[in-house]
Order: structure tokens, then C-alpha cells, then sequence
């Protein structure tokens, strides 16, 4: 059996790269492989993306360790989405995000970034990023 590269197509010669590009897991020639992060795979009897649950929000690091993202981040979201009467398609393309970033955050899979936060605050004009309750 011949091995494509996941990217340009070639036949792979020797070794093949498993490379992390977008999320996204390929198995690529040599030439690609300085185009994404370099992956180990684990053993052959677990899938690659044993780490990804479903069911819980993917948890993100916030920058500004003084503010904590709110609870309800996904409802609110949504609610000033559909305040501003239009589709998750064209927000998407207005704050440059793919529609499955914006389906997964409205949904309550995915925790925006700091810098993603930031971004939707400015666009639909509502606080995601609360201060810190104080511990005294």
C-alpha cells in the first residue's frame, strides 16, 4: 500500500510525519511536515483524539488572571447574536471565525480564549470577562 502525504498528495518516501496543523491531525511527507507541529501518536489500539470530550466545555487559560469568564458565557452570546438579527454564518465571517467555533461556543463546548472574548465583547457589545470575586 502507497502513502499519501495528507496535504500535497505525494507519495511518501520513508517515514511518515504525523503533524498537528489547525486542530486537525495529517500524515504528511517530510516536506510538509515543517508546516504544523510535530505529534506523537499514542499506541495503535486508542484513537488520536481520545483527549477531546464532547461532553465538557474545552477549558482555555485566560491572560488577565483578575477576571474569570461568565457562567452563562453561551447563552449570553447567542441572546446578543440574535439582538443584532443576524446568523451564526455572518458573524462568523464578520469577526473572522469559523461558523463551528461560533456553533460550539453558543452550544457551551468550547470556553473562548482571552483574546477570542475580547473580540466578541467588541463585536456584540456584552461582558464575557468578569472581575474576580474577592477572597478576604
Amino acid at each position: 500500500m502507497v502513502e499519501r502525504c495528507e496535504i500535497c498528495g505525494n507519495t511518501i518516501r520513508g517515514p511518515t510525519d504525523t503533524i498537528e496543523v489547525d486542530g486537525g491531525l495529517f500524515k504528511v511527507c517530510s516536506t510538509c511536515s515543517k508546516l504544523g507541529k510535530s505529534v506523537k501518536l499514542p499506541q495503535k489500539n486508542q484513537s488520536p483524539r481520545h483527549f477531546i470530550s464532547k461532553s465538557k466545555p474545552i477549558n482555555r487559560t485566560y491572560e488577565d488572571s483578575d477576571v474569570e469568564l461568565r457562567i452563562d458565557f453561551n447563552k449570553t452570546i447567542k441572546s446578543a447574536r440574535e439582538k443584532k438579527g443576524i446568523s451564526q454564518d455572518e458573524m462568523g465571517k464578520r469577526i473572522n471565525e469559523k461558523i463551528s467555533v461560533i456553533r460550539h461556543l453558543e452550544t457551551g463546548t468550547l470556553k473562548p480564549n482571552d483574546m477570542l472574548s475580547r473580540k466578541l465583547e467588541r463585536f456584540l457589545k456584552i461582558q464575557l470577562l468578569l472581575p474576580e470575586e474577592g477572597e478576604e
